[in-house]
């Protein structure tokens, strides 16, 4: 089998976690994508191969650019069609969608020529995160032109894959393609850690040089007096462990709530509103430990993880708040830390709103697999996933989302609604294996060979003619 990712691999999780299930069923898998992130360390097993693709530079100067472009997209389109050829025999390609140009197309012709089926996994529309460039149209040419094509290659698949009963029903109702709902689900690797191992990972990120090194002066600066004279018995500390002389990790008893997030820093996600909670939350603690003996409230430590085009302007806008119980710390780790970090949060926090309205966060089942109650941003189908008051709470703005943080952090971290939302959670859990055993591993075997021969030439005519005039449209518009 062929696990296609037109992306980066490493930081494509549910294609990963597909390789993995198919490896454990005994099938040789090849994975291919680009090279990046570092993918789980699990996928470089003996029956699962990755085959990086090689980028296409373009050049900086805008006038070479403009010529240099639509040799990108020629350039894709070879190059993935000769390795997908050149691969040992395979039964299937599973190919994520978005992104679907030319990814689709090629894998469609591949696997006529190969007599192989093509089974599609729609993470979310690629015309409608076009449509983000289009100030949100879809009726622009170019949105309606991906659409077309996107329906297209979907009604020549073999099996189509997605990942809510909404985008299944969209699929069915409006494009006339049969679809089975794999929702995502959290692999084993992700789950809460165990005190020792939440000091080893805190102690690791606190080190001089690394990314949370200055959270430590902050929590001193800030703890009771109460808290500082029971750090003088300890052999060990970090800002949220400590650790005695017999080698006993606990939880400090004011430690900082950590409330987490990941993101690709994209405008489908809306960064104005965590500005606006992140300030009135803060000037709340304050009030609060001017007026109040209690303390109701903890400091809180937001740890925001990714890359992506929006993260320069958030940590700029961070930057001009004057804080003094709310830290923002953005962070990039290695593929082994991310559920670490997960594992030792408190918080779960999604932004995203999705483009179709259709698709759900990977990000939140993370967290849920790590026990987390999660914080989301109110849209269509989410709650497909969040139910509001069971397993997190769901937000519409900065005021909401206050709200809702405020719901889970008092009293911490003895909060009740945290310890009736994580039962919750734990009661629901299904782990990926089951899940996919149950959806995908049907559909792998119910058929064999390719069921669309009598339209072979016919169909790949046809895609190949208009796959070409929206690529190189496509092309063109990225020049201007």
């Amino acid at each position: 089998a062929v696990v296609l990712v037109l992306g980066d691999i490493g930081r494509s999780p549910r294609m990963q976690y597909h390789a993995l299930s198919l490896a454990d069923k005994g099938a040789q898998v090849e994975v291919v994508g680009y090279a990046g992130s570092q993918p789980r360390p699990e996928l470089l097993s003996q029956r699962i191969r990755i085959h990086h693709l090689k980028q296409f530079t373009l050049p900086t100067p805008r006038v070479l650019y403009i010529f240099m472009a639509p040799l990108k997209v020629i350039y894709q389109i070879l190059q993935l069609f000769f390795v997908l050829m050149m691969l040992p025999a395979f039964d299937c390609i599973i190919v994520q969608n978005p992104p679907g140009l030319p990814a689709l197309l090629v894998a469609k012709i591949v696997c006529l020529f190969r007599f192989s089926r093509l089974i599609i996994d729609w993470h979310n529309f690629g015309y409608t995160l076009l449509a983000l460039r289009f100030k949100g149209s879809l009726t622009h040419p170019f949105v309606r032109a991906a659409k077309f094509y996107e329906r297209w290659i979907g009604l020549t698949s073999d099996a189509n894959i997605c990942v809510t009963k909404a985008m299944k029903s969209f699929l069915r109702n409006k494009w006339g393609i049969s679809a089975t709902v794999l929702y995502d689900r959290p692999p084993a690797h992700f789950k809460p850690l165990k005190s020792r191992e939440k000091h080893e990972l805190f102690k690791s990120l606190e080190t001089p040089g690394k990314q949370l090194d200055h959270i430590k002066k902050w929590n001193l600066r800030i703890c009771s007096d109460k808290e500082s004279k029971e750090l003088e018995n300890v052999k060990e500390e970090t800002s949220f462990t400590v650790m005695d002389s017999n080698g006993v990790v606990a939880a400090r008893s004011e430690r900082p709530a950590i409330v987490v997030s990941s993101t690709s820093w994209t405008p489908d996600e809306d960064f104005g509103i965590l500005i606006k909670t992140i300030r009135d939350l803060d000037r709340l603690i304050d009030v609060e430990r001017l007026t109040k003996s209690d303390r109701s409230l903890p400091p809180v430590l937001f740890a925001i993880t990714g890359k992506g085009p929006l993260k320069a302007q958030f940590e700029h806008n961070v930057a001009s708040l004057k804080l003094q119980y709310v830290r923002v710390v953005t962070l990039w780790l290695k593929a082994e830390d991310y559920p670490r970090l997960l594992g030792s949060s408190d918080i779960g926090l999604s932004l995203h709103t999705s483009s179709s309205g259709l698709d759900l966060p990977m990000k939140v089942v993370d967290m849920f697999g790590c026990g987390l109650p999660v914080c989301a941003h109110r849209f269509a189908c989410v709650d497909e996933l969040v139910e509001d008051g069971k397993n997190g709470y769901t937000f519409d703005d900065a005021k909401t989302l206050a709200s809702s943080l405020c719901k889970l952090l008092r009293r911490f971290p003895e909060n009740k609604n945290s310890e009736i939302l994580k039962k919750n959670i734990v009661q629901g859990k299904v782990g990926w294996s089951e899940n996919w055993n149950e959806v995908v591993y049907p559909l792998l075997i119910s058929s064999n060979g390719c069921p669309h021969r009598a339209r072979v030439w016919q169909s790949c005519l046809l895609l190949t003619a208009l796959a070409s005039i929206v690529l190189i449209l496509l092309g063109l518009w990225t020049s201007f």
